[in-house]
Parts: structure tokens; sequence; C-alpha cells
């Protein structure tokens, strides 16, 4: 009936720049205004064409509750007229923002994304369209510059793309096939199918910066340079044309440091460029949390500068995040995750000589009289081998204390237990669950790193004390 409209030129190419498949499922984020309508109408048009299964979604947001009505009941009869199912779920948008403590913008949005998602569950649809315009991109990119953003901020909005809602395992996938369409012709097709969008009270309210942007500063814009909005698209394409080298490179030494769940090799790292050092870290943060949202330039800067110094530190992020810095690798952790081989409550217990001693958590300490081996130098970090004496001492194990100090084994002065912790890139997380075993001479063996120089085993011995932390696990992060 309309095919030779030219918005449905529009909407037909950016259907297939969004790769939306034939045959599809799709819900239809519809708020009941020009550009969702026309959307909407626009899809009902080439449904047949396509084959495609639209259902119509309108949130109540219910922030003026007879506004709200009024605009469902008007969205209700666009869909009706269209043929298409309509569904209004209701969300207690200021009720929500008040218990969240965050802008009404913000929770109507994240609710209602939320609610799409819900929606795509229910009718096993591929993703949600929404009527986003070449307007709306030009907005976006506007927004972004004008407060400093980077690369990815000015790429704006894409046509295909994940959504990964904060604090939930939701991923929706969204199809924005309007970003090259103008929101007046969105406008006309309206009026040329004969629907009467809503319109709604608050997009004139000069409250908030975007409609401050769409109301004064674009038309300023494009009347000191013609088609302006149309050149901040051009220049969204350009710049996600650009991420898109960009993100290829980082992935690529993403990959290539990954030793698995989050933790990367600290090497891969030491000659790169600050700028492709940062993308990576927001990289790695953003596949451990899922999103890099509250993620600041701050913190950023502050991981990139972590990296370059000493081991065995960490910086809390964002989102319950933490990031840490080991002697030779780096990695994002979150509120429970354990990547240390120790016990988290280390008994403080004798120990037996020759015999097994639980040490906490299923660790032990396996300590007895061998004949001396060959090599003296084991290939297991849990393993050492020290002077027979110790079976005449009284052994004790234990967690570090303040002041501590021994003689590692080959170093002739004495040190702080804490120095050589820094030196050898204990992790701090790890320090206080590093095990000790001492005698009434004082530190014998710091577990899984080093035993003391007077323990050591001496040409005369033919016998040794064979000392193994048995059940620990592998140190990755040291």
């Amino acid at each position: 009936m309309f095919a030779d409209s030219k918005f449905l030129g529009y909407l037909s190419a950016g259907l297939d720049a969004a790769a939306v498949p034939a045959g599809a499922k799709l819900i239809v984020a519809f708020s009941g205004g020009p550009d969702s309508s026309a959307l909407l109408a626009g899809l009902a048009e080439l449904r047949r064409e396509r084959n495609f299964t639209l259902f119509a979604s309108h949130v109540n947001h219910q922030i003026r509750p007879d506004a709200s009505r009024r605009y469902q009941d008007s969205a209700s009869r666009i869909s009706e007229s269209l043929g298409i199912d309509f569904e209004a779920p209701t969300v207690d948008v200021p009720a929500l923002a008040a218990a969240s403590r965050i802008s009404i913008e913000t929770a109507a949005r994240t609710a209602r994304y939320e609610v799409l998602a819900q929606a795509v569950t229910r009718y096993e649809a591929v993703g949600v369209v929404t009527g986003h315009t070449r307007d709306d991109q030009a907005e976006t990119v506007l927004l972004h510059a004008s407060r400093g953003s980077g690369l990815k901020g000015i790429a704006g909005m894409s046509f295909n793309s994940t959504l990964r809602i904060p604090d939930n395992d939701i991923e929706l996938k969204l199809f924005r096939p309007m970003l090259d369409t103008p929101r007046a012709e969105c406008i006309e097709y309206c009026k040329k199918v004969g629907i009467k969008p809503v319109t709604d009270d608050s997009n004139t309210s000069r409250a908030y910066t975007r409609n401050r942007l769409r109301l004064d500063i674009l038309p300023l814009l494009n009347e000191a340079i013609p088609e302006a909005s149309r050149a901040l698209a051009r220049l969204a394409k350009n710049s996600s044309s650009d991420l898109d080298i960009i993100n290829w490179v980082v992935d690529k030494y993403l990959i290539a440091a990954s030793h698995g769940s989050g933790v990367y090799a600290r090497f891969t790292a030491e000659h790169l460029p600050d700028g492709l050092v940062a993308r990576m870290l927001m990289k790695g943060y953003e596949s451990h949390v899922g999103h890099s949202h509250n993620l600041e330039r701050t913190h950023i800067s502050g991981m990139v500068r972590q990296l370059s110094g000493r081991s065995g530190t960490s910086t809390e992020l964002p989102n319950g995040v933490e990031f840490y810095v080991d002697k030779e690798s780096f990695g994002f952790r979150s509120n429970g995750d354990d990547d240390c081989p120790y016990p988290v409550s280390l008994k403080t217990v004798d120990l037996e000589l020759p015999g097994i001693t639980e040490v906490g958590d299923g660790v032990t300490i396996n300590a007895r009289i061998i004949d001396r081996p060959e090599n003296l130098n084991a290939d297991d970090s849990h393993i050492t081998f020290a002077t027979p004496a110790l079976l005449t001492q009284s052994l004790r194990l234990r967690s570090r204390v303040n002041g501590d100090r021994f003689q590692p084994l080959g170093m002739r002065p004495q040190v702080k237990l804490q120095d050589f912790f820094v030196g050898a890139g204990v992790p701090e997380r790890w320090r206080n669950r590093v095990p000790i075993v001492e005698s009434e001479n004082g530190i014998i063996w710091v577990a899984g790193y080093r035993l003391a120089e007077w323990a050591k085993v001496r040409p005369e011995h033919d016998q040794v004390t064979r000392l193994e932390l048995a059940g620990a696990g592998p140190r990755t992060g040291a």
C-alpha cells in the first residue's frame, strides 16, 4: 500500500544494516510517539515481505499517572489499527528512583529495558527494535562530545548491539534500524498512513539536557551549518569504523595475555603504549563485570599507573571489583572471589615431625626425615628440604605477625618479612594467609616461598627434613 514511501526505503535499508533476520519475532519498543509509531507502522507494512512476527510493548512509567494512562490508551489504539499484539506493563518509576537514589530518567531507562528483556524471553523473540533516529544519533554524539567523551562515546549508538543491564544477568539484543532516518521522515510517514502519534509533554521540558540539545542547540547548529545533524551521524559511523579497528587490536593483545578466568600475563603490557594498555584494562574490566558502567577515566589511568608500579598491590573499582597487580600477572576480582592458594583461617598449631599436620581448609604440612636426595632443588615450590636438626626442635605453624624477620636462603642479612613479601611479589591479599613454620631458633620456612639460611641442608648431612605443603592451590597470582 505504501511501498513507494521514502520512509520505508530508509527503514528497509536500516533493517539490513542492523542485520535483523528474516522470519524474526520482534518486540517493538513502542511509546506511541512519532518515531516509534512510524517504526511500528513501517514494520507492519514490511512484515509480510520479511516474514516478521511483531509485538508492541509500551511501558507505563507512572511518572505522571493521568498522562501515562492517556499515552497508553493512544498506543493501544495505534497497535490495534495496525493489527499488532499490544502489551503495557506498568512500572512505578518514581518509587524506583527514590528507592535506588537515582534520577527519574535513569530509573525509567533501566526499568524499560528490564521489562523489554522480559518480553523477549516471554515471546521467544530475537530482540527489541527501537525507534532511535538520525536526529537521536546527532544528539547523542553532541552530548558525548560536550562531556569530553572518547571514541566510544563519539561512535554513538549502533544499528545492532547487545545491552547488558547492571546488577542482573540480563543481556538484551537491540536493533536500531532508523539511525539513518531523519525524524522529519517519521512525522511525514505517520501523516501518510493516518496515524496520530502521542505528544509527550516531558519532551518539551528544558529541565533535561537532551531536550535542550534537541530544542535549542541542534536547530541553531543546523541553521549555522546546514545538514549538521547528518554530519554528526556520519561522524558516529566513521568513529564506529575506527573503533572496530582499535577493538580488534585490543582483543588480539588481551587474548594473547590471558591465562583464563580473568588473569593476564603482566609482561605483555610492558612495552605497549599507555593508550593501548588503558583500552586492554577497560576491556578486561568489562569482560569481568559484563559492562563498564561507572568506570571513569580516573579509574583507568590509576590502573595503568598501578600496572607499571610495584607488585602485590590492589585497587577498589566500581561495582564491587578489585584490580590487582602481582609479580607476573594482573586481573580483576569481585567480592567473594578468592584466588589465594592458602587457607582462609590458618591454624596456629604445633607441627609434628615426623607427621602430617592439618593447616586448615584441607591443606596439610607433611614433615618427615628422609635420605638426602641428589637434587635439593625441588621442582615444586610447596616442597623444601631442611636440616635434619629440626627433629630435635619444637616446630610450630602460624601466620605472620608484626615485626617478623628472617634470613632467606642465600642472603646474608636478616630482612623484615614484609620486605621479603614485597620483593618476592607475594600479593598483599595473600600475606596474612601464608603459612610460617618456625622453631625456637626463628622462622624456618615461609611455606611456598623460601627456606631460612640457618635451616639449610649442609654438606655433612646424610639425611634431611622434607617439608611439603599439600592441598594448596597453584600460585597463579604471584
